[in-house]
């Protein structure tokens, strides 16, 4: 369990990693779309990172409310598999 301290850390390590384009400050306002890109793109040992900070429910529902095209279909499936979700109507399958 990581403490408020160290979460904050980890928080900025992982937005300046997957969104790199912007301050890690502007991302965490609203870390949905850092959400997104550590289920498209992360490292196993980041996305356990990211459960730690987020919680494994905040991960879930980016992924239940993600737009078309903000995931791949092959990460859209190992995620609703992992969750255990139905598939989306747009993702048509791995």
């Amino acid at each position: 369990m990581l403490y408020d301290m160290d979460r904050v850390a980890e928080a900025e390590r992982l937005a300046r990693t997957y969104v790199w384009w912007q301050e890690p400050a502007v991302t965490l306002d609203d870390p949905r779309k850092l959400l997104c890109q550590i289920l498209r793109l992360a490292r196993p040992e980041d996305y356990v990172a990211a459960e730690e900070v987020w919680g494994r429910e905040a991960l879930r529902q980016v992924l239940l409310e993600a737009r078309p095209g903000e995931l791949d279909p092959k990460s859209d499936h190992f995620w609703r598999l992992r969750f255990g979700v139905a598939e989306s109507p747009q993702a048509g399958g791995p």
